[in-house]
């Protein structure tokens, strides 16, 4: 459907959040992604913008006045992102589509027939919560790598969404159906990310669908980015605070994805021990490792054990091997 075809009467299908702050040197790639999509459904674009410092907020409003209807841009005054919940209070309110989609603004996408192509998906098979795709990763130097969490397409194991983490369905590529963003069970208000909680949200309510084929970008490791503020340094208050709403979901689910949770939880311990070597962080692991099946408790037992004998140094064999161990 081309967008001077939409009207601002016809209710979209997909309704795309964007959330921005400080982006003036991608925004616009990102917007662009977005509108160059090709779908036979209108959609709108909810583009927020957190009281940018530079021309971010400029370059919003400078495509929402040629794509009105389509581009509906909400501007801050003051930046909101410490004290408030912005897909809560500022987005999600505005959005009218009956299935959702994410796409920051350091990020883009480069399929147009993605939109699409993961809505037939969900209309096909009501009971489908999420849908996400194979992404390629962007790092600073310029370099292109495909991100694939899986060898193909279908359905996934709910289970797994919530053992591997939320770097495992990337925010690029995700898109909802809407009643999961309208639900805001405990566990979820209190988390510190909106990307993860909505992953297993997901997973508790209904099946989720893979599709292997790279139709988005994000950028990883970027200077301001979360992966980049997270690489090398310990975040015990996010860690703490996800500890805490992975207990309520554990609670909620009824010991549903115990298993899954524990395994999450002790590769999250050692993914930050890596970075220190700290005793203390090998220790926040033990009680999570205690509960693990045979294999895993054993795999990670040895895994901590090797890196308290050799140091970082061990860290490049660790890589090389991850990809396998943890499929």
């Amino acid at each position: 459907m081309n967008l001077s075809q939409q009207s601002s009467h016809t209710p979209p299908l997909v309704s795309v959040y964007c959330m921005a702050y400080n982006q003036e040197k991608t925004v616009a790639q990102t917007i662009e992604s977005i509108l160059s999509q090709e779908t036979d459904f209108p959609f709108e674009l909810i583009v927020h913008d957190d009281a940018s410092t530079d021309s971010t907020a400029d370059i919003i409003r400078d495509y929402a006045a040629r794509y009105p209807g389509v581009v509906r841009p909400v501007m801050q005054a003051e930046n909101k992102y410490r004290d408030h919940n912005l897909i809560q209070e500022y987005i999600h309110p505005l959005g009218r589509g009956q299935l959702i989609a994410l796409c920051e603004g350091d990020d883009y996408w480069c399929d147009p027939h993605k939109l699409q192509l993961q809505a037939d998906i969900l209309r096909r098979d009501p009971a489908y919560t999420l849908c996400f795709h194979a992404v390629n990763r962007l790092t600073p130097d310029g370099a292109l790598s495909p991100f694939r969490p899986l060898k193909k397409s279908g359905a996934v194991a709910p289970g797994l969404v919530v053992k591997r983490g939320g770097m495992f369905c990337p925010t690029v590529s995700l898109m909802f159906r809407r009643e999961i963003f309208d639900s805001w069970p405990a566990f979820r208000a209190a988390a510190d990310v909106y990307d993860y909680p909505l992953q297993v949200l997901a997973a508790a309510r209904g099946k989720i669908y893979y599709c292997d084929r790279i139709m988005a970008v994000y950028r990883y490791a970027f200077a301001g980015s979360w992966t980049s503020d997270h690489l090398s340094q310990v975040d015990h208050r996010h860690i703490e605070n996800e500890t805490r709403w992975l207990a309520l979901f554990d609670d909620e689910t009824e010991g549903r994805f115990r298993r899954e949770i524990d395994f999450h939880m002790t590769h999250v311990w050692f993914t930050e021990y890596r970075k220190t070597l700290d005793p203390k962080l090998r220790a926040r692991a033990k009680p999570y490792i205690r509960r693990l099946p045979l294999r895993e408790r054993l795999l990670f037992t040895g895994l901590f054990a090797f890196f308290a004998l050799c140091g970082k140094p061990a860290n490049k064999l660790f890589e090389a091997l991850k990809k396998r161990l943890l499929k």
